[in-house]
């Protein structure tokens, strides 16, 4: 039995300290995905004292739902969300006709094949929220935390919260929401802006609203009517959502709080409004007992995901969608995914982690990322024109029509693993010299 224990020559590894601040679908997400970066001790940091149980029917793209998959399992998935697998269903608004119907999907195929024709799988928040939480060990996640500033110096960001602590990190993730603290203290200047448009949306038992409304219909039914929408559909766990979507004046969408209960006086605004349109509408509205109403914001998003070599923003701190496409929780779900294997590049590359590796590791997130979000934000710039009443030239016009044309499939089926492998092989970020 030896009297002593050897001593190793090899020095240990040094730790990569991250913080998270911000503990939404973004944050959460993540903190799963980072569990693959070697030596990283992760903490999160969340403004509020609880998770907030708020917001109803969110979609999930393909891409999406892979991605959550990879962090609770396609198990979990099913059990929260309710999966399609075409186009919605279109009506007339008033008629009720059916103006497109998709095919069904053949009973014969093989999972895989079936997973190939995924189109959205529609939840609600707090579902997709809560099996994201439930990845994280709870004392990585700390409550009550606002965070309203931080500095950087030698490759060290000192993050500042209003209760008078701070921290220190080697990376710091901002992953804060469309109204992020942490961003403005880099873009002062950049302030979301409210779309002149308001959306009211409720979540229903389906089983009770059944014994009301015996011919809900199935999957997810579209109405539209000019520039008012009525959407209808399930959405996972016996669950049916109705959203309402319709102008409003801008001085009025600033007075509503987001997820706000609409209250009596606003849900007979909305049967006057909805008055012409199909009966079924009504027979739902007549059953409303918690419809929150949720203004849209979008705002500039960012030209570089990274500042000061130590410091990156994810999700809507970066790129606020304002609920377009469907796919703003997948754009969040892509930085973290992205993020995750720029840094155990850089890590493998430099064998340790040091501020030159970081910085790598966030100018591959920000190459692998940038381009493909530049590209999304010139295709909602042009939706928005509608909206805003904006007379759009014959260029933007043309760019509208090739959109049309070559569809939205490259942002629904978005693959980050092969966008991240083309920025390795382009060979457009160099390795730091200290790495050879």
């Amino acid at each position: 039995m030896p009297l002593f224990t050897p001593i190793s020559s090899t020095p240990p590894q040094k730790r990569l300290r991250i913080a998270i601040i911000g503990v939404g679908l973004a944050g959460a997400a993540l903190a799963s995905f980072l569990k693959s970066v070697p030596n990283a001790d992760v903490q999160l940091y969340e403004r509020s004292k609880a998770h907030r149980k708020v917001g109803a029917w969110l979609g999930l793209t393909p891409t999406a739902q892979s991605l959550v998959e990879e962090i609770c399992g396609e198990k979990t998935v099913d059990s929260i969300c309710d999966r399609t697998y075409g186009k919605p269903v279109k009506r007339h608004w008033q008629t009720g006709e059916i103006l497109f119907q998709p095919d069904p999907i053949p009973d014969h195929l093989t999972p895989d094949e079936r997973k190939s024709m995924r189109n959205t799988a529609n939840t609600v928040r707090q579902d997709l929220h809560q099996i994201l939480l439930d990845k994280i060990p709870d004392e990585q996640i700390h409550m009550g935390k606002k965070a309203f500033d931080f500095s950087v110096c030698d490759g060290v960001v000192t993050v500042y919260f209003e209760d008078d602590s701070s921290i220190e990190v080697d990376l710091l993730i901002v992953s804060d929401g469309i109204n992020s603290k942490l961003r403005t203290k880099i873009y002062p200047k950049i302030k979301p802006q409210h779309l002149p448009l308001l959306q009211h949306m409720e979540v229903f038992d389906r089983g009770e609203l059944m014994k009301h409304i015996p011919d809900l219909p199935n999957g997810v039914t579209h109405f539209f009517n000019g520039d008012m929408i009525a959407f209808i559909g399930d959405v996972g766990c016996n669950r049916i959502g109705l959203i309402l979507a319709l102008p409003a004046d801008p001085a009025e969408v600033e007075n509503w709080g987001w997820a706000e209960g609409v209250g009596p006086k606003r849900l007979a605004y909305l049967r006057s409004a909805y008055k012409d349109w199909h009966p079924i509408i009504h027979q739902i509205l007549d059953h409303s007992v918690d419809m929150g109403v949720f203004p849209i914001s979008r705002g500039v998003w960012l030209d570089s995901l990274v500042t000061d070599g130590s410091v990156c923003f994810v999700g809507d701190s970066a790129h606020p969608t304002g609920a377009a496409l469907g796919a703003g929780c997948s754009f969040a779900f892509e930085d973290s995914q992205t993020l995750s294997f720029a840094l155990k590049h850089a890590h493998t590359q430099a064998g340790t982690w040091s501020p030159g590796a970081v910085k790598y590791a966030l100018d591959l997130y920000d190459e692998a990322r940038g381009a493909h979000l530049r590209k999304v934000f010139r295709m909602l710039e042009i939706q928005d024109m509608n909206l805003k009443g904006i007379v759009k030239d014959e260029k933007v016009l043309e760019e509208e029509r090739v959109a049309k044309e070559v569809g939205t499939a490259w942002i629904t089926n978005c693959d980050p693993e092969c966008q991240f492998a083309a920025v390795l092989k382009s060979g457009r970020v160099s390795e730091p010299e200290s790495f050879k």
